[in-house]
């Protein structure tokens, strides 16, 4: 395993200690709590958020590398292929890792790929299919998404970026909800892989009702199993 240069971890708001973390770190038990809770989200998204963005173009290569490499092995060892598959990737955003090679090659082995779409905003997303060489256009806040016209689907398997993330499956987002909300009003629920830095785990993030666990959360060190995974 390669020793990758990470920049270090500023300390978490001090105000963290305020928080009651429970049984599991988990609830606010009141309304102020949950104002806490926000609040030192919000604070621990723009923290972390600018830590990734400050990476090198050369280490977020590498750890993107890294990360499709441990992704590329989970889901053979999930699978027996990922041929008829609907598996949908992300974009990526403000410093995000990039999994879009490895997204291509699961494509030319026969899956299908798909993009979400935020068509109405604190609504759950839709995910359209992403074909080869489509032209994609500019979604909301500007982040490509196929066209309308573009097949929405089902998907087998998604692949959540995260900000920060903690042992128990929980991921903290951008703050939209987006995913939360998706996987909430979703029938049949997909195989859900949160995606990230090592660097970027949390004690806890202080999951509330809505937060959704992924089943399994992987960094370009390893895969970590929160939950038993959907056969």
């Amino acid at each position: 395993m390669s020793n990758i240069p990470m920049p270090p971890l500023a300390s978490p708001p001090c105000y963290a200690e305020e928080l009651d973390h429970g049984v599991q770190g988990a609830v606010p038990r009141d309304a102020q709590q949950a104002r806490d809770v926000a609040r030192w989200r919000r604070a621990e998204r723009e923290r972390l958020t600018t830590e990734r963005k400050g990476l090198s173009v050369a280490t977020r290569a590498h750890v993107s590398f890294l990360l499709c490499e441990r992704l590329r092995a989970l889901i053979s060892d999930l699978t027996d292929g990922v041929q008829g598959r609907v598996i949908a990737g992300y974009w990526p955003i403000r410093g995000e890792l990039d999994l879009r090679p490895l997204l291509r090659e699961w494509r030319a082995a026969g899956a299908q790929l798909a993009l979400p779409v935020v068509e109405t905003r604190a609504a759950p997303l839709v995910f359209r299919q992403w074909t080869q060489g489509a032209t994609l256009q500019r979604g909301e806040w500007s982040i490509p998404v196929p066209p309308a016209s573009a097949a929405q689907v089902t998907p087998d398997i998604v692949l959540s970026p995260l900000v920060g993330w903690d042992a128990g499956g929980y991921r903290l987002g951008n703050g939209g909800g987006y995913y939360d909300r998706t996987l909430a009003a979703m029938s049949a629920p997909p195989l859900t892989i949160g995606v990230g830095l090592q660097a970027a785990r949390l004690p806890t993030i202080f999951p509330q009702a809505h937060d959704i666990a992924m089943t399994w959360i992987v960094t370009e060190q390893g895969v970590q199993p929160t939950r038993e995974p959907l056969k």
